[in-house]
C-alpha cells in the first residue's frame, strides 16, 4: 500500500478515480512548508475573483437554488446578457440547473429529459481533497520541526487540514445521506469514511470501500473539529486577517452547527457559547446600506473558500433567477436594514442587489456557500436554548435583531413560538448562504417541533428568440422524505465488482396547474 503527495499537483481525480493513488513520478513534501503548500494548493477550495455561473457546475454551486428563497422569473419577452442571446442563457442557465431546481431523482436530467452532464463534480472533488488531507495529516505527524517557529507552523497547518476534513465530509453526508436522526443515526447509510493515506486495492476482495453509518461520520466530523482546536490553541498567529484560510473561530463556529444537526442540543449551546466568548462580534448592518454587506473586508465574516455563484443569476430578470416573494415578505421594509439586499424589478420579481458585491474582477469573493460568519454563531446559541426550553435564546436573538433592525426593542419569546422566531430569523439572515436548504431537511427530522411546508418552483420555458413558451410547476410537499438525499453518482455506485448500495429518490413530474 502506497502513499504520496504531490507539491503543487492541482489537478483532480476523474470521475472513476475518486480515491485513487498519486504519481509515482512527482517530486514528495518533505518539509512543513512544503505540505503548507500542498493544503494551500490542493485542498483548498479555490476562490474565483469573479462570479462564477452556476452553470459551471463547481462543487458547490447549486446550493441555493432548490429551497423556498428562489423562484424564477416570467415575461413574455426574454432578456439577454452580455454576448450571450436569451435562448443562449436560457438553455445554459435553466436546462443545466434544472434537475436541482426541480428536485428530480437524477439531478442530470434536462427539461426535454436528456441527460445533460455527469453528477459526480462534488462528489469527486470533496474525495480528492479529503485524500490530500489524510496524506498531510499521516506524513507530516512524522515530519520534525526545525525549530520552535515551525512546530507552531506545523500545527497551524494540522489544525487546519483536520478543519477542511471536517467540513467536507460534513457536506458529503448532508448530501447523500439522510438527515441526523439520533435513534437511527447508527444504523443509517452515510459515506465511505476514507480516512488512511494509502490506496486501498485489494484485488480478492468485491468491495474496496464501504458506506460507513450516519453516527461514525459524524463522530469522525466532531473529532476532527476537536482536534483542529487543540492544534490551534498552540499554532503559529497569524499577523494578518486572512478569512481565506481555517481559523479556531471557524472551527469552533462549525462544532456549534454539527451539534446542532445532531439534535445535541446541549453540545451546541456549549459549543456556540464558546464561539461567542472568542473575539467576535456583530456589525452592524445600519452601516452598509449602501454598500455590500458581504466582504472580505466585514470583519463578520471568519472564513470562505469556493467561489460565489448566486449573485449573478438573481436578476429578477428573465430567463435569470429571483428572490421569492415569500422570503423578501418576512422583512419590515422600513425598518430592517437587511430590506436593501433586494429590489424589486418588476411585479412581484425580486432581485438581490446588496448582500454581495455586484461588480467583476474583484479581487477575491466570499463564497455563498461555503462561508461562516459571526451572525450564525448567535443563531446557533438562540436555537440550542430554544429547544432546550431555555428562555436565554431571546438574549441572542435580540442582540441579532438590534444589529439588522432600525429601532428595534427587546420581545420575549417562549415555547414553540420562541423555536419559530428563531427559525425564521436564520432564514432572514443567512439566506443565499448554503444554509437553507439544510435547515429544511434537518428541521424535517426534528425530534422536537418537527417543521414541514410545502415549496413551490415555477419551470418557465423560453424559445431560441427568447418568447416566453410556457410553464410547468413542481412541488416538494410537506412530508417527503428521500428528496432530502440525492443518489451516489452512478460511477462511484459502479466502482467496485460489487456495487455500493445507492440511496432512493423519487421520480418528479409537473403539476396540473390547478393542483
Amino acid at each position: 500500500m502506497r502513499k504520496y503527495i504531490i507539491i503543487g499537483m492541482l489537478s483532480l481525480c476523474g470521475c472513476s478515480e475518486f480515491l485513487s493513488e498519486y504519481s509515482q513520478d512527482m517530486v514528495r513534501a518533505k518539509t512543513v512548508t512544503d505540505f503548507d503548500e500542498v493544503l494551500l494548493g490542493s485542498v483548498y477550495i479555490p476562490t474565483n475573483g469573479t462570479t462564477t455561473t452556476l452553470i459551471n457546475r463547481e462543487t458547490c454551486s447549486w446550493f441555493n437554488i432548490m429551497d423556498d428563497d428562489i423562484n424564477t422569473v416570467r415575461t413574455a419577452q426574454a432578456s439577454g446578457a452580455g454576448s450571450w442571446t436569451a435562448g443562449n442563457k436560457y438553455y445554459d442557465l435553466h436546462a443545466m440547473t434544472y434537475g436541482y431546481y426541480t428536485w428530480q431523482m437524477d439531478v442530470t436530467q434536462k427539461p426535454d429529459g436528456t441527460i445533460g452532464f455527469g453528477d459526480y463534480t462534488t462528489w469527486n472533488d470533496l474525495y480528492a481533497r479529503i485524500n490530500y488531507t489524510n496524506v498531510i495529516l499521516d506524513e507530516l505527524n512524522e515530519v520534525e520541526p526545525k525549530d520552535e517557529s515551525d512546530a507552531l507552523k506545523k500545527n497551524r497547518v494540522m489544525a487546519e487540514t483536520h478543519f477542511l476534513r471536517a467540513q467536507f465530509f460534513f457536506v458529503l453526508a448532508n448530501l447523500y445521506a439522510a438527515p441526523y436522526t439520533p435513534e437511527t443515526a447508527a444504523t443509517t447509510l452515510a459515506v465511505p469514511l476514507k480516512l488512511t493515506a494509502y490506496v486501498e486495492h485489494d484485488k480478492e476482495k468485491d468491495t474496496q470501500f464501504t458506506r460507513a453509518n450516519l453516527q461514525d461520520v459524524y463522530e469522525q466530523i466532531v473529532d476532527d473539529l476537536n482536534k483542529s482546536l487543540e492544534y490551534f490553541e498552540n499554532s503559529e498567529v497569524m499577523t494578518y486577517r486572512k478569512i481565506y484560510r481555517a481559523n479556531k473561530e471557524a472551527a469552533q463556529l462549525l462544532l456549534s452547527r454539527v451539534y446542532l444537526y445532531m439534535q445535541d442540543w446541549e453540545n451546541a449551546k456549549i459549543a456556540a457559547e464558546n464561539f461567542l466568548k472568542m473575539d467576535v462580534a456583530l456589525e452592524s448592518m445600519g452601516d452598509f446600506l449602501t454598500s455590500p454587506f458581504i466582504t472580505e473586508d466585514n470583519n463578520e465574516v471568519l472564513f470562505s473558500q469556493s467561489s460565489q455563484h448566486i449573485q449573478n443569476v438573481l436578476t429578477a430578470v428573465a430567463p435569470d433567477y429571483c428572490v421569492s416573494s415569500d422570503l423578501y415578505r418576512l422583512y419590515d421594509q422600513e425598518h430592517d436594514f437587511r430590506s436593501s439586499f433586494f429590489r424589486i424589478v418588476s411585479s412581484d420579481s425580486i432581485a438581490l442587489v446588496n448582500k454581495f458585491p455586484m461588480e467583476e474582477n474583484t479581487s477575491y469573493r466570499v463564497s455563498d456557500a461555503l462561508m461562516l460568519r459571526v451572525a450564525e454563531g448567535y443563531l446557533n446559541m438562540a436555537e440550542a436554548c430554544a429547544m432546550l426550553d431555555d428562555a436565554t435564546a431571546n438574549t441572542y436573538l435580540n442582540a441579532l435583531r438590534k444589529a439588522r433592525i432600525g429601532g428595534y426593542s427587546d420581545q420575549n419569546y417562549a415555547g414553540e413560538e420562541l423555536i419559530k422566531q428563531v427559525r425564521e430569523e436564520r432564514r432572514k439572515e443567512l439566506c443565499f448562504e448554503g444554509h437553507r436548504w439544510f435547515d429544511l431537511r434537518r428541521w424535517s427530522v426534528c425530534t422536537k417541533s418537527p417543521f414541514h411546508k410545502r415549496i413551490i418552483h415555477y419551470y418557465h420555458t423560453y424559445n431560441d428568440d427568447g418568447n416566453y413558451v410556457g410553464t410547468r410547476i413542481f412541488a416538494l410537499e410537506e412530508n417527503e422524505k428521500n428528496v432530502w438525499t440525492f443518489l451516489i453518482p452512478e460511477s462511484i455506485i459502479n466502482f467496485d465488482r460489487v456495487p455500493m448500495e445507492n440511496n432512493v429518490r423519487d421520480n418528479r413530474e409537473a403539476l396540473d396547474e390547478n393542483d
